[in-house]
């Protein structure tokens, strides 16, 4: 009865892992998902438009030739399929008739969605590479540490490259060990340990290097992964050694093997890297170039607020914030390594050492740089867990019993696990949580559309807010560029500012008074300060001006007055307020002219554009009302000292008739400096 009741126990272990890491599996794909929505319309992080709005220009201009080689191409280019398929997606359902219509917000859901899939796919390769190395119970304790890891969840939001990275880096460490020897070694629940055999060497060595070639078309980083392809490779050949050494031939290294093998892999890597970056030889001066750029930037140049004298410091210290037991325990888990020196520890070392090497050779710092040596980190920390239990395990009493050993390693791996994962947990649901929230920018938004009415007057700082058509938005500058009374002069009604780029400092902003509005992050959501001034501008009907009274399209809209300075420099832009007063609807669509003439009646410069810069078409105007439209007049440099008069009207755009009742209007002079 006891062989049975053996087979009865390793089928339930192995239900129970299954059942384990579909669990795990379910946990990774709801933190990597929840958020995935985060800041839209707004594209928050800095470097999502590298990959997402050059998919976009590929597919809608159909040339797949990269703008820059900052980032090899292969992410590029699987974003491309997905912007495809969004496309497909919105022309069946009648949103699209072109490409051109692509809206980015709609697009970049889709296209997060990738990241978060291969997020997602990669904690399940990061089980079965745990499991190949370090047995079964490595594996979903390596998965469960990869799922719940802040900067591995929080990475897979966004259309960047270090994600995928990590899941190519992963299936190119499970194509390396896939030629390796078995190594006997048995875990806590009894299943055996070690790398599977590959029949045709050179072939699964040809398959790795490709893996090793995609990974590198991803992020250049990964392109270490040579060093463990290489160790795999010497390990091979010592196999091969100590098998003729068992038989009567003299020679006992296998050249020719060594070099299939080094062939075999070199092939293999640069047919991979060509398939995920195919113009990378066409185009070899330029990817030189950017490789050298990126190496001044990193090492040189470097970037203000994102620097280290001590890199490798900075790197566990990011690591230890957000998961401080798993750090230790992974950090144990190398030492154990390096001291071991088994298989399995020399292959996952080979990847570490060099990346950890690589990281800290620069002078940049970036977490997310580490994204594809987590899974690596996570497989060290459950290794060391494993050899930890095993270890107490066995110097328990009942050693003679072993489902009293099994039972006590099981309470131990709960325990062990529970005290590593809770805070990266804990923290990981509460920047999904966060995620979730309506960003800084987003609240601010949607303030400014709640009190804005249509044609309202606007001035943005840089790095603020995207406002719909119906407004008329102006900036770019800081707000303290001009004082407040230019902004009234100018009819701006809102000013808005972020606070967080310190373009603007305190003392001046205070002269604009307190903000009408004012949006924070607090702790409670993600996002800058952005801070909302009120002019102060009140009703449009008692704002002073020069009477006019001249009449258009049949008394429908009177001029009632108009409003600019007296003089003004040539190069210069003239700012004038026309006040239209509608007295019967005008039904159609007009465009404004202003023109400055001389006294011969030369035009020396012209502005035609509709009412309120289009925001307030004149089919839209209703009976009783006054509006304000700032048809602002650059005057042309070469415009000569003198006195000139300036003339505004409306016309048809379609026809180009003009309706003004009695010829174009006079508004006054101006005296050009």
């Amino acid at each position: 009865m006891a062989e049975p009741t053996s087979k009865l126990l390793i089928a339930d272990r192995q239900r129970l892992t299954r059942a384990g890491l579909v669990g795990v599996l379910l946990l990774a794909a709801f933190l990597r998902f929840w958020g995935v929505r985060f800041g839209l319309p707004y594209f928050e992080h800095p470097d999502e438009w590298a990959v997402a709005d050059e998919a976009l220009r590929m597919l809608r201009t159909g040339n797949i030739s990269p703008l820059s080689f900052t980032y090899p191409t292969l992410y590029v280019y699987m974003q491309v399929g997905v912007a495809w398929l969004h496309y497909l997606w919105g022309a069946s359902i009648g949103i699209y008739h072109s490409v051109a219509e692509i809206d980015p917000a709609r697009f970049y859901v889709w296209a997060r969605a990738l990241t978060a899939s291969l997020g997602t796919a990669a904690v399940g390769l990061t089980y079965l590479l745990a499991r190949r190395l370090y047995g079964p119970i490595a594996g979903l304790l390596a998965a469960c540490f990869l799922a719940v890891l802040p900067t591995a969840v929080g990475d897979a939001h966004y259309v960047t490259v270090d994600t995928p990275a990590m899941f190519f880096t992963l299936l190119a460490l499970l194509a390396i060990t896939r030629f390796i020897k078995p190594v006997e070694t048995q875990d806590i629940a009894g299943g055996a340990v070690g790398l599977v055999e590959t029949q045709d060497i050179a072939g699964a060595v040809g398959i790795a290097g490709i893996a090793v070639g995609l990974a590198a078309s991803t992020k250049y980083n990964a392109g270490v992964l040579v060093v463990p392809l290489l160790v795999a490779i010497g390990l091979a050949i010592r196999d091969r050694m100590r098998e003729q050494r068992t038989l009567p031939a003299k020679t006992l290294f296998p050249l020719r093997l060594l070099i299939t093998l080094l062939v075999a892999a070199g092939l293999g890597v640069a047919i991979g890297f060509t398939l995920g970056t195919p113009l990378w030889f066409a185009e070899r001066g330029r990817v030189f170039d950017d490789l050298a750029s990126i190496a001044r930037h990193y090492r040189e140049t470097g970037h203000p607020g994102a620097e280290s004298s001590r890199p490798a410091l900075f790197y566990y210290g990011a690591l230890s914030f957000e998961a401080p037991v798993l750090a230790w325990v992974a950090l144990a888990g190398a030492l154990l390594a390096v001291v071991r020196r088994r298989r399995a520890d020399l292959l996952l070392l080979a990847f570490v050492l060099p990346y950890v090497l690589q990281l800290s050779s620069v002078r940049v710092v970036f977490f997310r740089n580490a994204v594809p040596l987590l899974p690596a980190l996570c497989v060290l920390a459950a290794a060391a867990v494993v050899a930890l239990v095993r270890e107490l395990s066995k110097r328990q009493k009942q050693a003679s019993q072993s489902s009293a050993i099994n039972r006590q390693a099981l309470v131990l791996l709960i325990v062990a696990l529970t005290v590593i994962t809770a805070q990266p947990l804990a923290k990981a649901l509460r920047d999904e949580w966060l995620r979730a929230q309506p960003t800084t920018r987003i609240l601010a938004t949607e303030w400014v559309l709640r009190h804005a009415s249509a044609g309202t007057r606007i001035w943005l700082e840089d790095q603020t807010l995207i406002l719909p058509q119906r407004l008329r938005v102006q900036g770019g500058q800081p707000v303290t560029s001009h004082p407040l009374a230019w902004y009234t002069e100018h009819g701006f009604r809102y000013l808005v500012v972020n606070a967080s780029i310190a373009k603007s400092d305190k003392a001046s902003l205070a002269l604009f008074g307190e903000p009408v509005a004012r949006f924070e992050a607090t702790g409670q959501r993600y996002g800058h300060t952005f801070l909302i001034y009120d002019t102060g501008i009140g009703d449009i009907a008692q704002e002073p001006r020069t009477p006019s009274g001249a009449t258009l399209g049949g008394g429908a809209v009177v001029l009632d007055g108009y409003r600019h300075p007296d003089a003004s420099a040539a190069g210069s832009v003239l700012p004038l307020a026309l006040y239209w007063r509608v007295e019967r609807e005008p039904g159609h669509d007009y465009t404004v002219f202003v023109h400055l003439l001389d006294a011969q009646g030369n035009k020396l410069a012209q502005r035609d554009l509709p009412p309120l810069d289009g925001s307030r078409p004149t089919s839209g105007w209703r009976v009783g009302e006054i509006i304000r439209d700032d048809q602002d007049l650059t005057i042309p440099a070469t415009v000569p000292p003198g006195r000139y008069q300036i003339v505004v009207g409306m016309y048809d755009s379609q026809t180009f008739v003009a309706i003004t009742d009695n010829g174009p209007i006079a508004v006054g002079e101006v005296e050009v400096k």
